[in-house]
């Protein structure tokens, strides 16, 4: 039996989109791609694959825990991450917790959805890497219309500034399968971590993300 529930994303064992950041390679280059509104976006490039790496970087008025609370906080992406427009917690018959993610794409490219668990590490100076990546399951149905992405891993690592406030990164990994216009790559990777941390440090600053409730009303068996 499978159950959508809308709950803290503390319940969920911080989960989020798994994992181990792909290596870096010798013959790899970091370019930066754009430095708007206190937030540079870099892009690496690497050798084989379609889709380059994409890091945004900020600082954020806003401690490293008010942070963590918003990224964790499942019920909310739609307010803040890039072109979100679903996000839910999955419940599956053994117990354990997905989250599952649908990305909003220009017509005529298919919307793209995701399956994700994340991790959670304590750094020494005080900070937190937040990992996250896809899993696929065929249990999970994609959406009519909808594709599935093939790859999505990344982190926020999250830093006490020396300036006050915290330092955040973002870096992402993607491969969202099917066939993606260059133009839309190239302003997806602009588009996609600019967007996403401008947004959350928007909230972040404003304060707490909303209490998150279970809509027993709309649960799934």
């Amino acid at each position: 039996m499978k159950k959508w529930q809308k709950i803290p994303m503390a319940a969920v064992l911080f989960t989020s989109l798994i994992l181990i950041l792909p290596p870096s390679h010798a013959n790899v280059d970091r370019n930066i791609i754009l430095v708007k509104d206190g937030i540079t976006v870099e892009e690496e490039i690497k050798e084989g694959q379609a889709f380059p790496i994409t890091f945004g970087k900020t600082r954020m008025n806003a401690s490293v825990k008010r942070i963590g609370e918003w990224i964790r906080a499942v019920h909310t992406f739609v307010d803040w991450q890039h072109n979100c427009i679903e996000a839910q917690i999955l419940t599956k018959a053994d117990g354990s917790l997905l989250i599952y993610n649908r990305v909003a794409s220009p017509w005529p490219v298919s919307d793209r959805d995701v399956l994700i668990r994340s991790s959670e590490t304590s750094l020494d100076n005080g900070g937190v890497l937040m990992k996250f990546g896809n899993v696929q399951d065929s249990s999970v149905n994609v959406p009519r219309g909808v594709v599935r992405m093939v790859r999505l891993v990344g982190s926020y690592r999250l830093t006490p500034s020396p300036k006050g406030g915290t330092d955040v990164i973002y870096t992402l990994d993607s491969d969202p399968g099917g066939k993606i216009p260059a133009w839309l790559v190239k302003q997806a990777s602009k588009d996609l971590p600019y967007k996403t941390l401008k947004n959350l440090r928007e909230r972040a600053e404003s304060g707490p993300p909303p209490v998150a409730y279970i809509d027993t009303a709309n649960r799934q068996s």
